[in-house]
């Protein structure tokens, strides 16, 4: 099984809504800081999540891992970097990300733990938000 961050980097990355390209503004498990990368930008982190569920398949325990998703604004855009927040927090509890497969892992569902959070902002003054997912998958 990839790591979370990789299949939720691929669901954020597949979905043109959120208009968001791997490798340009959508990155995993770092927020690039160079003068090629949007200050609007994404990255998937992997979290512990909680402990996984033996017993219930031998073969292919559920895990139930998280992930964060940090967004950073644009300089003095609280309000565009939020909305991103939000508009990434929606999709990927939506309906849709229930019961499916991707890169070859089950997944029951992925449900966020609230709001998108301020986290205050960088060094250049562009905002930085998180949004916390649990994620229950099994291989």
């Amino acid at each position: 099984m990839n790591p979370p961050s990789i299949d939720i980097k691929d669901l954020l990355n597949g979905d043109t809504s959120l208009g968001l390209t791997f490798q340009t503004d959508l990155h995993v498990s770092y927020l690039p800081d160079d003068d090629d990368t949007p200050n609007l930008c994404v990255a998937v982190f992997d979290t512990p999540g909680e402990s996984p569920e033996h017993g219930v398949d031998a073969d292919s325990p559920a895990e139930n891992p998280g992930v964060m998703v940090m967004v950073r604004g644009n300089i003095r855009e609280y309000s565009e970097a939020y909305m991103l927040a939000n508009d990434i927090k929606n999709f990927l509890k939506g309906e849709s990300n229930h019961n499916f497969t991707l890169n070859g892992t089950k997944y029951v569902g992925i449900w966020s733990e609230g709001n998108p959070i301020p986290i205050g902002y960088d060094d250049e003054g562009r905002p930085l938000f998180t949004i916390n997912f649990r994620i229950k998958r099994s291989g």
